[in-house]
């Protein structure tokens, strides 16, 4: 048996063990060193953002235009519209106000007194006035007659009185207009 005890041993020598022992690198404990992600610039999404936001705003700012400048003070509308840019041709916008005119029946006959205004921006005058006879919602007839006033300055008021020579029977609402 002297000669198995010696194989036992060489073999169990020559075995491998479970795990190794190696010793240390110098530097081998420290963490990987990597270079960190590039930092990513949000300057293409704040772009983006602000060109959304300009052209909502302006589309907002341009339909509502006329709103927007009633709400403004008077020295904010003179800065954002100088006397010297291009303005709108004078105009007049001769009408009829209607609060202040009637019908009446005077002596027998029936006449239209009223008041017509200028609410444009220049001088003007009518050539003629147009009746309108209603019966509820149908038209019975229209009448054309001249009526040649002016001229009206910008703002101000003119009254007229004008006889009408017989409306058609069954007119519950007379609607008088100018040219």
């Amino acid at each position: 048996m002297p000669a198995a005890a010696p194989a036992d041993s060489e073999a169990s020598a020559a075995a491998v063990p479970d795990f190794v022992i190696r010793p240390s690198m110098p530097g081998a404990g420290l963490p990987a060193l990597t270079t960190p992600p590039p930092r990513k610039s949000n300057w293409g999404t704040w772009i983006a953002f602000v060109i959304v936001f300009s052209v909502l705003f302006g589309g907002a700012g341009y339909a509502y235009r006329a709103e927007i400048k009633a709400r403004l003070p008077e020295s904010w509308r003179t800065l954002l519209h100088p006397k010297g840019a291009a303005a709108a041709p004078a105009r007049p916008q001769v009408g009829i106000d209607m609060a202040a005119t009637k019908i009446d029946l005077i002596d027998g006959r029936y006449v239209v007194q009223g008041e017509l205004v200028n609410t444009g921006t220049a001088p003007g005058s009518t050539s003629r006035l147009k009746l309108v006879f209603r019966a509820g919602n149908e038209i019975l007839a229209e009448r054309a007659m001249p009526l040649i006033e002016g001229p009206i300055a910008p703002g101000a008021r003119m009254s007229f009185k004008l006889p009408l020579d017989e409306p058609p029977a069954g007119a519950t609402n007379i609607i008088p207009t100018v040219d």
